[in-house]
């Protein structure tokens, strides 16, 4: 598919006509001079590196060395040096403490000195990173990777002026432990949009994903109750009295367990990539994993699967301390997660905690599991929600069941006791910071409220389940005490579930926490949308055909199915939908993760063998409305689609899709529409063919 004109910058700027864009690097950096300029990347331009490299110096220069031969075909070399060259092209990327930077930076670019921070320049003759410490230049290496182009005359990266820092320390994203069909994907994730976007911090939700050596049984018990949930078609079971609990988070690593060396590998790899893993355990609360076969531990044992543990019950820390040391034995954190949030408990019905005050025992479980983690060298981090009264309530919260009758179930702890019982140096995830009225919390208007009252009680605090849309950011940050934010995704860690779900929130929380620079939703949606097909061609198993080969565009039938009669290695549907769609959150339907984004129609490709390949259109995942451009919906974005401007100010959505069948052709592409009410419009269809193998050369035989 050939590259559109960054049709995101150009709205940002006004521009009126299309033209040539300049080169993007997102999250925007501080400073940035384009420049005319390009280095141009022959396999004679080395990577240098010092006499005596560092462990960083080395993985810096292999990173791109991998990213230019895997991605652009380029091997490029690298040569060890103890001085610039005087003459020829080069590539330097370190941090300060590489003397090659030293030396480059005498004599060209102001040195960065904030953490993390970097300048890169590249001109004709070289490329450089210079990094404030290891991190500054890995993300200076982020920003160099944008940079690079491929042209009619080659791959070149184009000319710069950067001087760069991030706004704010902690730069998060909440997953789950992927499952091993997503063990690839998963880096690929890390490496490709983590990494390349400037994250550094991994909340990794857990549960009994990891194969453990003192409590299999918990390992059995999580695999029966996943497969429970899935089966009977639940993302949470109810109380004995219908009472809500919480969700289930079933579909953590799929529903399986990894071995602790694929987890120990998995955190490794982050690691690399300067990405802290804070792996989140849930205690308290969401602990059916722990009660799958310890229901004696439970507040409620008669419960179809217990959700919460009794904090009443010692033998619960034997149990849940266990697997605490053997996630820490494995992963070795700095910090844990260790949950704590929407203790929905109906009070008066767990015997051993009866005529208790709930906040008291609240405060207690939190204590006796910081001193363990602290015993370990290890931080703790937890929800806040039950440090705020106008949240949860004081003391205690009245609610009522599915069937309209009322129980109690525990409230928030008073701002006094927060003061008094609650260490202060336990990081607090505030995902209560948003001031819209929460259908569960009823709570309209206090986000500001909540952050203040946790920093005036001596918290540092990220804002968790993080949206792009918060107010006021830059205002809010500045708080004492307010670190960073986190991103959720609450189902399985799957390219379908993060590119429909959480893209747009991804990127556009990435472009908050590093940058700046503050485009509104309108123009955040349209920018992101810009970026996808980028980030899918990195983050997808099989590469799209249409990157390094010619698409060709078939004649329409005014009415009536498209032929083709040809070989293909993909075809692009130029579509749009008349209206907009649903796309629900992939966590409404953990059994069927697909159909939470409404099928519009479908594709039959048929081949010349009668078989039928069936494509499905789904909104929010390859297709959007054709309006969208007038209205751009920060919620909906087209992960597999590319945005194709019309004219008339609407717009259709190119989607690729890869033919499974290489080497049959396909005969002809019949649509189908599903909604009368919103039927799929195909404007046009393109193919990428079977490329043509050369003719042999003509032998030359000796006399």
């Amino acid at each position: 598919m050939n590259k559109l004109p960054a049709l995101a910058w150009l709205l940002l700027a006004g521009a009126s006509s299309w033209r040539a864009a300049a080169p993007v690097v997102f999250p925007k950096p501080r400073q940035f001079e384009v420049l005319t300029e390009r280095l141009k990347l022959r396999e004679d331009v080395p990577i240098l590196l010092p006499s005596a490299p560092t462990a960083d110096d080395l993985f810096l220069a292999r990173f791109l060395t991998a990213e230019l031969s895997d991605r652009y075909g380029v091997a490029l070399h690298t040569r060890t040096v103890s001085a610039l060259p005087a003459d020829g092209a080069f590539i330097l990327i370190g941090s300060m403490a590489n003397s090659l930077v030293q030396q480059y930076l005498s004599g060209h670019a102001q040195p960065p000195v904030e953490s993390e921070g970097y300048v890169l320049e590249v001109n004709g003759r070289a490329a450089v990173v210079a990094g404030t410490d290891a991190s500054g230049a890995f993300y200076g290496l982020q920003s160099l990777r944008q940079l690079i182009e491929r042209g009619p005359d080659g791959v070149s990266i184009h000319g710069a002026r950067i001087r760069d820092w991030p706004l704010l320390p902690f730069r998060g994203v909440k997953l789950y432990l992927p499952g091993h069909e997503n063990i690839a994907y998963f880096k690929r994730f890390a490496r490709d949009v983590m990494a390349l976007y400037k994250y550094n911090k991994l909340i990794l939700e857990m549960n009994a994903a990891m194969r453990f050596d003192r409590h299999p049984e918990l390992n059995a018990g999580w695999i029966e109750f996943s497969k429970n949930m899935k089966d009977t078609r639940r993302e949470r079971s109810f109380g004995p009295g219908r009472q809500f609990q919480d969700s289930a988070n079933a579909d953590t690593a799929d529903g399986e367990v990894l071995d602790k060396q694929e987890v120990a590998e998995l955190v490794a790899y982050a690691r690399q990539l300067h990405i802290d893993v804070i792996p989140e355990i849930p205690s308290l609360t969401h602990s059916y994993y722990l009660l799958t076969r310890h229901r004696e531990l439970a507040e409620i044992q008669d419960a179809e699967w217990p959700d919460t543990y009794c904090p009443s019950e010692s033998r619960v820390y034997e149990l849940l301390f266990d697997v605490l040391d053997e996630y820490i034995d494995v992963m070795k954190p700095a910090m844990v997660h260790i949950g704590h949030d929407e203790w929905r408990m109906p009070l008066g019905v767990c015997p051993r905690c009866k005529g208790k005050d709930p906040t008291e025992l609240y405060a207690a479980d939190v204590n006796r599991i910081y001193a363990h983690l602290r015993s370990k060298g290890v931080e703790t981090a937890m929800y806040g929600d039950h440090l705020i009264e106008a949240l949860r309530g004081k003391k205690v919260k009245h609610n009522e069941n599915h069937g309209g009758e009322p129980y109690d179930m525990p409230g928030a702890l008073s701002a006094e006791q927060v003061k008094r019982l609650i260490p202060k140096d336990i990081l607090i995830f505030n995902w209560f910071w948003d001031s819209h009225a929460d259908e569960d919390l009823n709570a309209s208007g206090i986000g500001r409220k909540n952050e203040a009252d946790l920093s005036e009680w001596g918290f540092s605090q990220v804002f968790g389940n993080f949206e792009p849309h918060i107010t006021d950011f830059d205002q809010r940050v500045a708080r004492r005490g307010i670190m960073g934010a986190a991103p959720s995704s609450w189902a399985a860690t799957t390219e379908l579930n993060l590119g429909k779900d959480i893209m747009l929130t991804i990127l556009g929380s990435a472009n908050l926490l590093w940058s700046t620079d503050r485009p509104d939703m309108s123009k955040l949606a349209v920018m992101v949308q810009e970026l996808l097909p980028e980030v899918r061609s990195r983050l997808s198993a099989e590469p799209l055909p249409s990157r390094d080969n010619a698409t060709v565009r078939l004649p329409m039938n005014a009415d009536g199915p498209v032929q083709a009669g040809a070989d293909v290695s993909s075809l692009i549907f130029h579509h749009a939908c008349r209206k907009r769609g649903r796309n629900q959150p992939a966590y409404d339907a953990t059994w069927n993760f697909a159909d939470t984004a409404e099928l519009l129609g479908w594709y039959d490709v048929e081949y010349v063998d009668g078989f039928v390949q069936t494509v499905p259109v789904r909104y929010g995942v390859n297709i959007l409305e054709e309006d969208w451009l007038r209205s751009p919906t920060p919620r909906s974005v087209a992960y597999e689609a590319q945005i194709e401007p019309r004219s008339d100010g609407r717009a259709d959505f190119a989607f690729e899709w890869i033919n499974p069948r290489l080497g049959v052709a396909i005969r002809e592409v019949r649509l189908h529409s599903a909604l009368r009410e919103n039927p799929v419009i195909l404007s046009g269809l393109s193919m990428v063919s079977k490329r043509s193998a050369p003719g042999p050369k003509p032998l030359r035989l000796a006399r």
